[in-house]
C-alpha cells in the first residue's frame, strides 16, 4: 500500500508539468518517465537523456548502487545537465587559453636557447651498406654546427632535430644530447651523429634519399649545459632546474 501511495504521488506531481515528473533512483525504472519526456523540447529531451546516460555510468562505477539523488525532477535533472555541459566548455575553453600560454612560453624559451646557441644541420651523406665491415644498414651520417653566442664556454645541447618535407609535413625527429664542448663566442662542428636507415621505415628511406634543400630541418632545443654548471631550460623539460 506504501509503494501504491508514492506512486499515485508521484503521477499526480507529473500531471502538472513533464519537469515535474520525478526520476526513479532505479535504472531499471527509468522507463516510468518515457511518457513524460516526449512532451519535452527537442533541446530538453536530449539533456535529459545525457544526464541519465552520465548517472547510469555513475551507477555502474558505484558497483549498480544508484546515484540519482532521491526525488530528483525531470527540470532539476535538465538544469543539472546544462551547468554540467556550461562547465565543461568553460574548462574546454580554459585548456586551449592554458595551451597556447604554454605553446607561447616554449616559444620564447625556444627564442632565448637559439640566442644563446645555435643548432643547425650542415649536411648530412649516406655511408652505404658494407657486410664486410660488419655495417648492416645504411648509415646517414650529419655534420652540426653549434654557435656559442655567448660569454660562457658550453658543455652541451639537448633537443630534437625535426626532418619536415617542402610541404610542412613531419617526416622524422631525432633526440639528440651533443656534448661537444664549444668555447663561448665560437663555433663547432661535429659528425659524431646520424643512424642506421630502416630499409622498411619509410621515414628513414625519405630522410636518405631526399636533398637537405628539398627538406626543412629544424632544432628544437631543449637544455643548454654551460661548463660553469649553470643551464638553462625550456618550459617542457622538468628533468633539471634552470
Amino acid at each position: 500500500m506504501k509503494r501504491l501511495a508514492m506512486m499515485v504521488a508521484v503521477l499526480v506531481l507529473a500531471s502538472c508539468s513533464p519537469k515535474s515528473a520525478v526520476i526513479p533512483s532505479d535504472p531499471a525504472h527509468w522507463d516510468q518517465i518515457s511518457d513524460r519526456a516526449k512532451h519535452l523540447s527537442d533541446d530538453d529531451r536530449r539533456l535529459l537523456a545525457a544526464y541519465l546516460m552520465r548517472e547510469s555510468m555513475g551507477s555502474a562505477l558505484a558497483g549498480g548502487k544508484p546515484s540519482i539523488p532521491p526525488g530528483t525532477t525531470i527540470g532539476q535533472a535538465i538544469a543539472d545537465q546544462k551547468k554540467f555541459e556550461a562547465d565543461l566548455a568553460k574548462q574546454g575553453v580554459e585548456a586551449e587559453i592554458l595551451k597556447a600560454k604554454a605553446a607561447a612560453q616554449r616559444a620564447t624559451a625556444e627564442a632565448a636557447l637559439d640566442n644563446a646557441a645555435l643548432v643547425t644541420l650542415v649536411s648530412k651523406s649516406v655511408l652505404p651498406q658494407n657486410i664486410d665491415a660488419e655495417r648492416f644498414n645504411d648509415r646517414v651520417n650529419f655534420v652540426i654546427a653549434i654557435q656559442n653566442k655567448t660569454l660562457k664556454d658550453i658543455s652541451g645541447v639537448k633537443g630534437t632535430l625535426e626532418f619536415d618535407d617542402m610541404f610542412g609535413t613531419e617526416i622524422k625527429s631525432f633526440s639528440l644530447s651533443i656534448d661537444n664542448g664549444v668555447k663561448a663566442g665560437q663555433i663547432a662542428t661535429t659528425s659524431d651523429y646520424g643512424f642506421d636507415v630502416n630499409q622498411f621505415e619509410n621515414p628513414d628511406t625519405q630522410i636518405a634519399q631526399t636533398d637537405l634543400a628539398k627538406m626543412k630541418v629544424t632544432f628544437h632545443p631543449e637544455m643548454i649545459v654551460f661548463s660553469d654548471g649553470t643551464k638553462m631550460v625550456t618550459p617542457t623539460d622538468t628533468s633539471a632546474p634552470g
